[in-house]
């Protein structure tokens, strides 16, 4: 069942500082902000999400591995900033 909302002011505040600070440091000091105010309601979101996708289709799937990582893997890419600055989303890893 639905709980309090999800994502709060504090989320998006989070996700422009570290669009700004992207890097090793500042994420691990910040670290516990990520998981209070981006990770763990993400992941509320996907638990409740789950039983409505289920309804549209055997096909589909969401549980706590949907959520993408924030690390990127940045070693083919010019952009080496180690961390998403966006909510890793999970529409790609719900069909399987």
């Amino acid at each position: 069942m639905a709980r309090d909302g999800y994502f709060t002011r504090e989320t998006f505040r989070f996700l422009r500082e570290l669009a700004r600070n992207n890097r090793r440091d500042w994420f691990d000091a910040n670290r516990a902000r990520y998981d209070e105010h981006v990770r763990d309601p993400a992941l509320r979101f996907i638990e409740d999400f789950a039983p409505h996708l289920a309804a549209l289709s055997p096909h589909f799937h969401a549980g706590p591995r949907s959520l993408f990582r924030v690390h990127k893997d940045t070693r083919f890419s010019k952009d080496k900033t180690p961390y998403k600055a966006h909510i890793p989303h999970f529409a790609g890893a719900i069909f399987g």
